[in-house]
């Protein structure tokens, strides 16, 4: 499930177009590859932002999160309707104990989650719980292949949520009316890049 660059554009299919390759970027210190291989797949980066949390009047960057698809979408209506991989990294700017991921992740979640169905609450908890305490420099990875959401927590597959109605969900807290914010969400769409250098 690991990171291996590729300059190897995948065939055009009729449901999803090829995307198209983008130079690697730097941002927060944090390398961004031009692609990763998924279940067989080359997706290439659609977007890239940086969380950051205003406390007190400082500005405190949380995290970089980057988004790799297989083909580059800029609406959350492409996203939904492509039916190929998807991966989500998030790579901490500081380190985190497992109380504070649990209580961040349940925070967000339930501000920003719009997409609801009969078993969300259960997946809600099972997915939150794969989560452990994270280092500074470590990534937290949720990964979509098929109905699965796969949960890679520093290196470690911890797990997985099966249904589509879970992958919706978690898109709608990233892409949804209530995303985690606007800034984020442009950037992953690939709509609004800023302090990033490539290598």
């Amino acid at each position: 499930l690991f990171a291996t660059l590729s300059l190897v554009f995948p065939y055009e299919t009729a449901d999803c177009l090829v995307g198209e390759s983008k130079p690697a970027y730097v941002l927060e210190g944090i390398q961004l590859p031009h692609s990763k291989e998924i279940d067989g797949y080359t997706l290439f980066r659609n977007g890239e932002g940086v969380r950051r949390i205003n406390f007190m009047g400082f500005d405190i960057k949380v995290y970089v999160a980057s988004f790799w698809t297989y083909n580059h979408f800029n609406t959350v209506e492409e996203i939904m309707a492509c039916d190929k991989p998807k991966r989500f990294d998030f790579t901490f700017l500081r380190g985190f104990g497992k109380g504070k991921v649990t209580a961040a992740w349940s925070r967000q979640l339930d501000f920003s989650v719009t997409h609801d169905y009969e078993t969300y609450a259960e997946d809600r908890d099972a997915f939150i719980k794969f989560f452990g305490e994270i280092v500074e420099g470590g990534t937290e990875s949720v990964i979509m292949v098929g109905d699965d959401t796969i949960v890679v927590d520093q290196g470690v597959e911890k797990g997985k949520i099966v249904g589509k109605d879970f992958q919706k969900a978690f898109l709608s807290m990233l892409f949804g009316e209530k995303p985690v914010t606007d800034e984020l969400k442009s950037g992953l769409l690939g709509l609004k890049r800023s302090n990033v250098s490539t290598s």
